[in-house]
């Protein structure tokens, strides 16, 4: 069983390095050839839409993980009654997107952006359901391969896009195309366009999935909120400036999300049928990702001052202060990373999700006062007092799960 999470680890992380080391290559190549203030609407826009994958996804993708891992066999009847709903999930976020930035009186080019930008949530969706399939037969693979994939598009497309034409509508609709070319793809190679609409299975489906939709949805807006804060309250310059040194969270952050999905399969038996062994897994692993946040949180809080200009260049020399204070977010997300995996396989999922927009309140709240406060690194700040709190009740809700008979 070990052995089996190691190599799924390892596919996964793998493919997950290609990926980010792809996609950061990307994002240098942006940095340069773009203006700070491009880049600024560039990654805000990126930051906004991200938002609402989640929502879009609404924990179907956990959904499908941890009730394949315990019927593999269902699988090609649970995906054919599940696409149209996650298909229709999506849409419902696209509107969603531009409702909120009307809402919030974006001004015009930044609202086309948006929506340019968030047609990408159909076919991303409708992939990534799939490859949560394959990862529930424990076949990482796919996941790893599609991840790549379209890591590698996206930079050939955004490279074609900047030596023809540096318009930022471009770069999203570049990536827009790909994600769509890859959907369709998959759907004829699979034959899987007979889609199955039944109105009972989705009821039963949301019924399960809300209270793992909004918890999700809450973690991936809770970690752009020091990004979206800065941009909102500070401008475009500042969010470029935040931006730069942020990606290191997103490629950093890859290795701990690898392990939990890994771990995820084994974790829905496990505090399901042997709670006791479930509690050897979790100390272990937790003890595990504290010791591999040592390495990277160390390069990045010592090794800012030669990373970012060598990097990026001089006029991003004001993000090394937060890129440095990010080393100290990026080991308290590694260690926090596990939890998850418990509370959305218990029955205690429904009594955590109040907690979720509690955590979600003390990192809006401690973001926006401290970059009033002291500037872009007060977003980082805010960060870590709202991880630190998460830190503290996630494993409250472990050590209760872990002791319930």
């Amino acid at each position: 069983m070990t052995k089996k999470i190691l190599s799924n680890s390892a596919v996964l992380f793998s493919s997950q390095i290609l990926a980010r080391l792809v996609g950061f290559a990307y994002f240098v190549f942006l940095a340069r050839n773009l203006t700070v203030k491009q880049l600024g609407i560039y990654v805000w826009v990126l930051g906004f839409v991200y938002n609402f994958y989640p929502l879009a996804d609404f924990g179907l993708q956990r959904l499908t993980v941890r009730d394949l891992a315990r019927s593999p066999q269902k699988e090609k009847v649970f995906l054919r009654k599940a696409f149209p709903f996650s298909f229709f999930l999506s849409l419902f976020s696209l509107f969603l997107v531009l409702t909120t930035g009307v809402i919030l009186g974006v001004g015009r080019e930044k609202l086309f952006y948006l929506f340019v930008f968030a047609l990408t949530i159909i076919p991303y969706n409708l992939l990534f359901l799939y490859a949560a399939a394959k990862n529930a037969a424990e076949k990482m693979g796919f996941y790893g391969l599609l991840t790549i994939l379209i890591s590698l598009l996206n930079f050939g497309g955004g490279y074609l896009v900047i030596h023809w034409r540096k318009e930022l509508v471009f770069l999203f609709l570049s990536q827009v195309l790909i994600l769509f070319f890859l959907a369709l793809f998959l759907l004829i190679k699979e034959k899987a366009f007979s889609w199955k609409i039944k109105i009972d299975f989705w009821k039963k489906l949301f019924r399960e999935i809300w209270p793992i939709g909004v918890i999700s949805t809450l973690a991936v807006f809770y970690l752009r909120v020091g990004l979206l804060s800065v941009g909102w309250l500070l401008g475009d310059f500042w969010a470029g400036i935040y931006g730069v040194a942020s990606k290191f969270i997103e490629a950093g952050i890859l290795l701990p999300s690898s392990v939990a999905l890994a771990f995820f399969p084994l974790t829905s038996r496990l505090v399901k049928e042997d709670k006791e062994k479930m509690r050897n897994v979790y100390r272990k692993g937790v003890f595990l990702l504290f010791l591999l946040s040592l390495p990277v949180g160390g390069v990045m809080f010592f090794g800012g001052k030669w990373i970012i200009p060598m990097l990026y260049g001089e006029q991003y020399l004001p993000a090394v202060p937060i890129f440095s204070l990010m080393g100290v977010l990026m080991v308290l997300f590694f260690v926090n990373s596990l939890a998850g995996n418990v509370i959305q396989s218990s029955s205690y999922l429904k009594n955590f999700v109040p907690f979720a927009f509690l955590n979600f309140l003390v990192a809006v709240v401690s973001c926006w006062w401290l970059i009033t406060k002291i500037g872009a690194i007060g977003g980082v700040w805010g960060m870590i007092i709202s991880e630190i709190f998460g830190l503290i009740v996630n494993n409250i809700f472990v050590w209760r799960i872990l002791k319930s008979p």
